[in-house]
């Protein structure tokens, strides 16, 4: 009787093994994961986009099925209730969130694939969820990108660590569960697949090909089973391109790219006024309420997402000085919206703040006699999709959007040049999107969701090269030169007498400066340089690179801490560079061979 319990033991281990080898290794399981977390995605944004409506319709009064940023009037004291109070409980939640949760910045799907190999905090996205639809649903000028993003996301993430999954499956699930949410929003395959390749994984492999592209696949047949249809716009025909056209639409390219870094660096500078003034957290968004309800009394279009907006642009145009005063409205709007505090994304906002640059930049050119009416169409759709990518940073979804939601593949060129003009003229004055430009400001290296969470967990002291030649800093150049004949070394650390660092010495001009009249009776402390060329002895690699470029030198001295200044040892930067490629190449293997 014991052996046989034993054997049913062995058994059921056997088994449980085998059973959870299928659940980490199994490639066809991982493609249905990904389909789970697309449709959830695509479910989500649709019931979001219900919520906020229903909320636009009760508190605001707009008319059933009417979206409102293409409402032609609003009762104005039930506006500027609605987004001050609707201001007020999203500050007091944000204010209450902070003080239970107790932690710093929410991590999103671009930083939880960067840094935390996928993982992420289903709480915190809830949280993100509900925040985004009440800042959208009482007409803060926000989308609720962030929100659907966020939570698709976390699903992914989530259903990788059930199934414990490697690191490289669950930061793709994030990106299947994003992709099924922008998938769904927009109906539109293309596109949920590139923005979760371009911005949630941050590259694209044949590995990913079919998970990716089967959360987009699910992510629109939920969206369609919920909400039945997608965005369209009323454009029958476009125009064929001719040389001509070229420059115009790397024009406006530019331009788009201009606005758009005009809107980031607003988002910012709001941000650092509330953060430096006396106004408590929790009264922000009221204050943001408040200045977005009064540009309200101007036009309702700067409201919300502007999906409503975009399609009252491209069917019945208004004149030129409104679409100008509604671009000029609705940059503020948004900037004010996000810095104060609403919780959301710029992505559709992004997009129809560049239908508005496209219908002005036509009109205006048509007036010059450079363009006609018949370019009307093309010209909004290359500013949106230029304009967008250059917020987003996701260039090939944009292009996608364009063809997808006017229904012509005409717009696909046209839209792929402006873009890559806006790309470059983003990246040359600006260098980040506005999904990486917070990261920055933190003093985080990210610029997309490659996976560079080793960079943080490689310490200096880890590559450092231990025992360095070092001398004291207040001997003579002769006795240097005595102890340190001229092909010893290259360099030499220099110390002061307490030990400390003080500097890097070049031993060939040590040897240069003692045959020079009177050199040899110097001190060393006259010929040392790169006094701040240290790097703490537990900074990551992800600090190590950008100091070697700041301060244009070969070497790095690593110490024990900043206040004593002990050497340990020296980082050269053809090390640190060569251990950089080490690890992606690693990862690139890792990736491919999942």
């Amino acid at each position: 009787m014991p052996r046989l319990d034993n054997k049913i033991v062995r058994f059921l281990a056997k088994s449980r093994a085998s059973y959870r080898t299928i659940l980490r290794e199994s490639r066809l399981l991982l493609i249905f994961a990904a389909g789970i977390a697309g449709f959830l995605g695509g479910s989500i944004a649709s019931l979001m986009g219900a919520i906020t409506q229903y909320l636009h319709e009760i508190l605001l009064g707009v008319e059933h099925n009417t979206r409102l940023s293409s409402a032609t009037e609003l009762d104005i004291k039930r506006t500027f209730l609605v987004l001050i109070l609707g201001g007020l409980l999203v500050g007091i939640s944000t204010a209450l969130w902070r003080w239970w949760r107790k932690t710093g910045d929410i991590v999103d799907p671009v930083e939880a694939n960067a840094l935390h190999g996928g993982r992420m905090s289903f709480r915190d996205s809830l949280f993100v969820m509900f925040q985004s639809i009440m800042s959208d649903g009482v007409g803060a000028s926000v989308g609720l990108e962030g929100g659907f993003s966020q939570a698709g996301g976390a699903l992914g993430s989530k259903i990788g660590i059930f199934l414990h999954r490697r690191r490289n499956d669950i930061r793709m699930l994030v990106g299947a569960g994003a992709a099924g949410a922008i998938a769904g929003a927009f109906d539109s395959t293309f596109a949920g697949a590139a923005y979760g390749f371009e911005l949630i994984i941050g590259s694209y492999t044949v590995a990913t090909l079919a998970p990716i592209t089967t959360a987009a696949i699910c992510g629109v047949f939920a969206a369609s089973l919920l909400a039945g249809h997608g965005y369209r716009f009323p454009i029958e025909s476009l125009p064929s391109i001719q040389s001509s056209n070229l420059f115009w639409i790397i024009f406006l390219g530019v331009l788009s790219a201009l606005l758009a870094v005009l809107l980031m660096r607003g988002v910012t500078r709001i941000e650092s006024f509330f953060r430096s003034s006396n106004f408590p957290i929790w009264s922000r968004p009221m204050l943001g309420g408040l200045v977005v309800a009064t540009f309200a009394l101007v036009s309702p279009n700067i409201l919300a997402s502007g999906h409503g907006g975009m399609e009252i642009i491209l069917s019945t145009p208004p004149a030129l000085t409104i679409i100008l005063a509604v671009l000029l409205l609705k940059i503020i709007a948004c900037a004010v919206s996000i810095g104060a505090g609403f919780r959301g994304g710029l992505f559709s906002a992004s997009l129809f703040l560049g239908v508005l640059a496209g219908a002005a930049f036509t009109q205006i050119g048509t007036w010059a006699g450079v363009l006609s009416d018949a370019d009307f169409g093309l010209y909004t759709l290359i500013g949106m999709a230029s304009f967008a990518a250059a917020v987003v940073g996701a260039p090939m979804t944009m292009v996608a959007l364009a063809v997808g939601m006017s229904g012509q593949m005409s717009a696909l060129v046209p839209s792929m040049i402006g873009v890559i003009a806006a790309m470059l003229t983003v990246r040359r004055i600006f260098g980040y999107s506005f999904a990486t430009w917070r990261f920055h400001l933190r003093g985080e290296a990210i610029l997309g969701g490659q996976d560079i969470g080793w960079l943080y967990k490689t310490s200096a002291q880890e590559l450092m090269r231990r025992g360095p030649p070092v001398a004291r800093s207040d001997q003579t150049i002769a006795e240097f030169c005595e102890q340190f004949p001229l092909a010893s070394a290259r360099y030499v650390i220099g110390i002061d007498q307490e030990q400390a660092f003080s500097g890097i010495i070049d031993v060939a001009l040590a040897h240069a400066r003692s045959r020079e009249e009177g050199g040899a009776e110097q001190y060393v402390s006259d010929i040392l340089t790169n006094a701040s060329a240290y790097i703490g002895a537990h900074e990551s690699l992800s600090r190590v690179m950008p100091k070697f470029e700041r301060l244009t030198t070969e070497i790095l001295v690593v110490v024990d801490t900043e206040e004593h200044r002990r050497v340990l040892g020296i980082i050269s930067e053809e090390y640190a560079l060569k251990m950089y490629q080490q690890q992606l190449e690693e990862r690139q293997k890792e990736i491919f061979a999942g």
